[in-house]
């Protein structure tokens, strides 16, 4: 085990792991990254974390919960061959706060939402407030559940 990821383990005061568990590494990580005071120790850890499947799992987790702004700081402990889905993550999260904040045009909703993945459809369809948008998502939606929830969404507000 790296000595950050023992710290890491250590803060979180976690009992003795199988370091060649990656289930267990994982639950180490996921509680580290519920916890704002041990996000540095996470980043030094996963910089020497082997499986690359798991630190870009939880570089995605934590992408849902950082700043903008930090999300390349997080992208860059993965292998360039495994940037391809976090950086995704990341501009997906990227609309979708822009189309809470309100600064996406409907122009470009109605342009784009095709090209957009399930998850964000779903996201838009629970999280964003704007009538148009949930209207738009409503008819348009690519799933049966998405078009629901932003049908149910549109209700509430």
């Amino acid at each position: 085990m790296s000595p950050a990821f023992e710290r890491l383990a250590e803060a979180l005061r976690a009992d003795p792991i199988d370091e060649s568990d990656e289930h267990a590494r994982w639950a180490i990580y996921r509680a580290a990254a519920a916890d704002e005071e041990l996000l540095d120790l996470l980043h030094e850890a996963l910089k020497d974390e082997q499986e690359s499947s798991l630190a870009s799992a939880v570089v995605v987790l934590v992408l849902e919960h950082t700043e903008r702004s930090r999300h390349a700081a997080w992208i860059d402990v993965l292998s360039d061959e495994h940037r391809g889905f976090s950086n995704r993550r990341s501009a997906e999260l990227g609309i979708l706060e822009d189309l809470i904040s309100g600064s996406i045009p409907m122009a470009m909703v109605r342009d784009s939402l095709g090209e957009w993945s399930d998850w964000l459809q779903l996201k838009i369809a629970a999280s964003v407030r704007n009538p148009d948008v949930l209207e738009f998502v409503s008819r348009e939606g690519r799933t049966k559940r998405i078009r629901r929830i932003a049908s149910e969404s549109l209700r509430t507000i």
